[in-house]
């Protein structure tokens, strides 16, 4: 049996949270560290964009009088009001012998595990596997967007996910609402109502009583039963620590990375 790396962490702070996904994500395609699915939460509401991503889509005089870090990914997609969530990250080598396919290959591999996960809690819910575009691509929010393997109940987006490729691997974060707030998304992206999120849904819509280390354990099984791994809980190495400080500092936290677009 193949073992990989879980990590479980509480709330941090946005430039930290993106800046660790990095580091690990380096360390794996080094082969310094196994492959690696990350559990994390934030300390505030938290916007991030996508890498592509204009700032004119959001509404920054809103986020800044809120106190709403904003963030610019690695990853692509579009923006995110991280709030009442579970993130995940995952990342693995080229050569893992699971992850030998392309992009949408790599989807479908994590996209069946977290299927599975909302199975355990009694959530049915299913992946979009096709290429076709849909009403909502060019929303700014994220969730409007059902690409391919992302995750919905009943119609509504519940799982966002964005995936960074590298020649010598690839790394995987999404977003897993618990309870989603429209009017508050609709602000931070300077829309005046909430109305138009009403394709957006949270697994509290359909598991109440959830809570976010019930959510992660399932997630945990799903992973080892749908890939036929052992996963090891561990912390990040002293190295992917250091790394994502300096990342944080010179990276995440700067305007020019966050405001480039």
């Amino acid at each position: 049996m193949n073992f990989m790396r879980l990590i479980t962490q509480g709330p941090g702070h946005a430039f930290y949270n993106m800046a660790l996904d990095e580091a690990i994500s380096e360390a794996v395609r080094q082969k310094l560290s196994p492959p690696t699915l990350r559990f994390y939460r934030w300390d505030r509401p938290s916007l991030s964009l996508g890498y592509f991503q204009k700032v004119s889509d959001i509404d920054i005089d809103y986020c800044n009088k809120k106190g709403y870090p904003v963030v610019r990914r690695q990853t692509g997609g579009r923006a995110v009001l991280h709030d009442s969530e579970l993130t995940y990250s995952f990342s693995a080598p080229a050569d893992s012998q699971l992850f030998k396919g392309s992009l949408l290959d790599n989807f479908t591999v994590i996209s069946n595990a977290m299927i599975l996960g909302l199975e355990l809690n009694g959530i049915k819910a299913k992946a979009s596997f096709s290429r076709t575009r849909n009403p909502g691509y060019k929303n700014p929010a994220c969730f409007k967007a059902v690409s391919f393997g992302e995750i919905t109940v009943n119609g509504r987006k519940i799982i966002g996910s964005a995936q960074k490729r590298y020649k010598d691997g690839f790394l995987q974060h999404g977003s897993i609402l618990l309870s989603f707030n429209a009017e508050e998304l609709g602000k931070a992206l300077g829309q005046n109502s909430g109305n138009n999120f009403s394709d957006i849904g949270a697994i509290n819509d359909y598991a109440p009583e959830l809570s976010y280390s019930g959510l992660c354990n399932t997630l945990k099984k799903a992973f080892e039963k749908t890939m036929n791994v052992k996963m090891i809980s561990n912390e990040p190495a002293k190295f992917e620590q250091d790394l994502a400080k300096k990342l944080e500092s010179n990276k995440y936290s700067t305007r020019e990375w966050n405001y480039r677009r």
